[in-house]
């Protein structure tokens, strides 16, 4: 690859950063709240809300990784007693898909970005 496109790939990954933290925000503050009041039997988004409840932005940060995580991890959650897989298995494929892709994004994002710079010799 050649310096250019290398540059055009670290600007893509800023890019795609950006657009999935707004993502991300929306996530927070309008999807997350219709989610974790269907997992009211999940032990670790209930008592993920018990705790960062009140946290403000960072709090819905947590709760949304706990909720990701209890729904990308089910089985395993379900063996140590932390998710209802009934309620689990109730949430639409369109929250799933709110919760699950902008962190997914963001993670793309942040390993192309990193790699790009690295490649071009600019990040250390």
């Amino acid at each position: 690859m050649n310096e250019r496109t290398l540059e055009w790939v670290v600007f893509g990954a800023r890019v795609l950063v950006v657009l999935s933290f707004w993502i991300n925000v929306y996530v927070k503050y309008y999807i997350l709240p219709e989610v974790e009041e269907r997992l009211q039997n999940c032990s670790i988004v209930v008592d993920s809300k018990a705790r960062w409840g009140n946290s403000g932005f960072l709090g819905r940060s947590h709760r949304l990784v706990m909720v990701n995580l209890a729904l990308t991890s089910t089985a395993l959650l379900h063996r140590k007693g932390m998710v209802n897989i009934d309620e689990v298995s109730s949430i639409s494929k369109t929250h799933r898909r709110w919760i699950c892709i902008p962190m997914n994004l963001a993670l793309v994002g942040l390993i192309g970005g990193f790699g790009g710079l690295a490649l071009l010799g600019k990040l250390w």
